[in-house]
């Protein structure tokens, strides 16, 4: 009797648990702020419409807000910054992919005996060049060598993988926008990262003339993952401009 009442207790309460606000940190809630679009009543990507009447999904609500306030708007989330990362270390982490060109695609292990110092190095000379220019370097030497994954296995907003995407227009203006200091703290919480994966990091980064945001997508009640919340902390706690921008249904 007792095991049927517990049951019962739990079915009445699960709704209540399952709409329950997620607490966040304060410097968090303090970032986040909601906006509005027309549901369509479909589950899954096209739950919205974006205000030419088109079928939508939340993230590209968001991208419609932001281009209609004047931002340039890009995806950056961890397939990007894990790529750009690699980009950056490529001779420390795979010296060997540079030295021969391999069809092997288990020829792009990481180097594992790279000692932090080396990395930091690296990183404070990077930190002193045009990121432009340092990165556009990395990339003609990469496809001058041999296949890595971060790099070339997967596309990404329509281009064949992270390398033709970094190429493109919107990763090239971006690259002149972002500030040294704000590029190279981001690798440095990735250095510090388990598996130096960096998982968790906003979805989109936007900017105009006067200021760059990085930006994550949720719907109203969608929960933030622990990575994610961390890297929001961490961009935050640096002084690094940051919003949690949620879309409820109208």
């Amino acid at each position: 009797m007792q095991k049927f009442f517990f049951l019962i207790l739990i079915v009445i309460c699960f709704p209540i648990l399952t709409d329950a606000k997620q607490l966040l940190p304060d410097v968090i809630e303090n970032k986040t702020i909601t906006i509005s679009a027309q549901k369509t009543g479909e589950p899954g990507k096209n739950f919205f419409y974006c205000s030419n009447g088109n079928k939508c999904s939340t993230e590209q609500v968001v991208r419609e807000y932001y281009k209609n306030d004047g931002f340039q708007v890009m995806r950056a989330e961890y397939s990007f910054w894990k790529g750009i990362f690699v980009l950056v270390f490529l001779d420390e982490l795979y010296p060997q992919t540079l030295a021969a060109k391999s069809e092997n695609k288990f020829f792009d292990v990481e180097k594992s005996d790279v000692s932090t110092g080396e990395l930091d190095k690296k990183l404070k000379e990077v930190k002193k060049s045009n990121i432009q220019q340092f990165i556009n370097n990395q990339i003609a030497k990469h496809e001058q060598g041999s296949y890595i994954r971060w790099l070339d296995e997967w596309e990404i907003e329509g281009y064949k993988n992270p390398t033709e995407y970094y190429k493109s227009p919107i990763v090239q203006e971006f690259l002149t926008k972002i500030d040294n200091k704000t590029f190279c703290k981001v690798i440095k919480h990735i250095l510090g990262i388990n598996d130096r994966n960096p998982i968790g990091t906003p979805d989109y980064i936007v900017w105009n003339n006067e200021e760059m945001i990085f930006v994550e997508v949720k719907r109203k009640n969608e929960t933030l993952k622990p990575e994610q919340i961390q890297w929001g902390e961490y961009l935050i706690q640096n002084n690094i401009q940051y919003k949690v921008i949620r879309v409820e249904e109208r």
